[in-house]
């Protein structure tokens, strides 16, 4: 019989829950109850105990699509399951983490019709959720070791190099503590150009408006030698690592060393002025992306997300898409 019991925590153990998020190994600042609340969505927080004792927790947002769906909030990277720091031999504390995963896998399955999220880069076992059904998939992010900056310029793309310096050379200045709404102007403009919507302003405001409060963020600005804003970043940290969360800039007035010059300073920020010693690129799924962030430097990392949807669900979906392949073959249907 388990010796594990899992509730959904109630705000009055939030506190505790951030607590544990800041000592677990896969705890990030998108597990906190601080950003899950900024998001606006209705969210759970799973907790796992052994007598009394917080060990594990997994949060989790609904996603209000009409059934009872649960997921990710708005530019939110990594959810997944956390587990406490243990000192225990490997075997002792794999087995006990597979069936702690385990029991919470089940319970989610019980309170939710579909399910889809990331884990944080360091969980690499999925195979209690793969026992409990759910689909796995694997996507990709850029970890840059910041411990030696002299390195990490070294161990720079030469081009990349090339194009920060020229950036200053040609007066490129770097601003940081800047505006959230012009920093945020920057990156409406990117979407713009590429025929896309910006869906996440008001979310990405509320959770400037948190983090500010409490100095977990910064939006710094690539300008011109006239002070016309070029390129921007938006960074958020937890007491790990850095993250680079939004990216802007203008396409009419463009210097191709701008962002990397941004991105070069915010690494630099993270690591004199924070004392982290990584920053997370957050997400490289993107060909032009990838490309580009590679060239800074780090370690290609795989991180992992999984989903599952109840098989009434999706039945009737299955269902439903075939009637409407029935009724499109017999021109009902366009």
């Amino acid at each position: 019989m388990s010796n594990y019991t899992c509730k959904i925590l109630p705000p009055s153990e939030y506190n505790q829950w951030d607590r544990f998020v800041d000592q677990s190994p896969q705890g990030t600042i998108f597990h906190t109850s601080d950003w899950l609340a900024a998001s606006g969505m209705d969210f759970r927080i799973y907790g796992c105990f052994k007598d009394d004792k917080p060990i594990a927790g997994l949060p989790l947002t609904d996603q209000r699509t009409g059934r009872k769906q649960a997921g990710h909030p708005p530019l939110t990277p990594y959810l997944g399951i956390l587990f406490q720091k243990s000192d225990a031999k490997y075997v002792s504390r794999l087995s006990a983490e597979k069936e702690i995963a385990k029991q919470i896998a089940r319970r989610i399955k019980d309170d939710f019709e579909a399910i889809d999220f990331n884990f944080a880069p360091s969980v690499i076992d999925l195979q209690p959720f793969i026992w409990e059904e759910f689909t796995s998939r694997v996507k990709y992010t850029y970890l840059l070791d910041i411990s030696n900056l002299d390195a990490v310029w070294e161990g720079m793309d030469s081009k990349k190099r090339n194009d920060i310096i020229r950036a200053a050379k040609d007066g490129v200045v770097i601003e940081v503590n800047c505006d959230f709404n012009d920093m945020f102007a920057l990156v409406e403009k990117t979407f713009d150009r590429q025929n896309e919507k910006v869906t996440f302003k008001s979310a990405a405001l509320q959770y400037n408006k948190v983090l500010l409060e409490k100095g977990l963020c910064n939006s710094i600005i690539a300008k011109d030698r006239d002070g016309n804003p070029i390129a921007s970043i938006y960074i958020v940290w937890d007491k790990k690592r850095s993250y680079l969360l939004l990216a802007g800039y203008d396409p009419v007035n463009t210097h191709r060393g701008a962002s990397a010059c941004a991105i070069w300073h915010a690494i630099k920020f993270t690591k004199e002025e924070l004392g982290l010693n990584q920053y997370d690129f957050e997400g490289s799924m993107l060909e032009p992306v990838e490309q580009f962030y590679r060239k800074f430097g780090g370690t290609l990392t795989p991180y992992y997300s999984v989903s599952w949807i109840a098989p009434s669900v999706k039945l009737a979906l299955d269902a439903r898409s075939l009637i409407g392949a029935g009724l499109k073959q017999i021109g009902l249907r366009k």
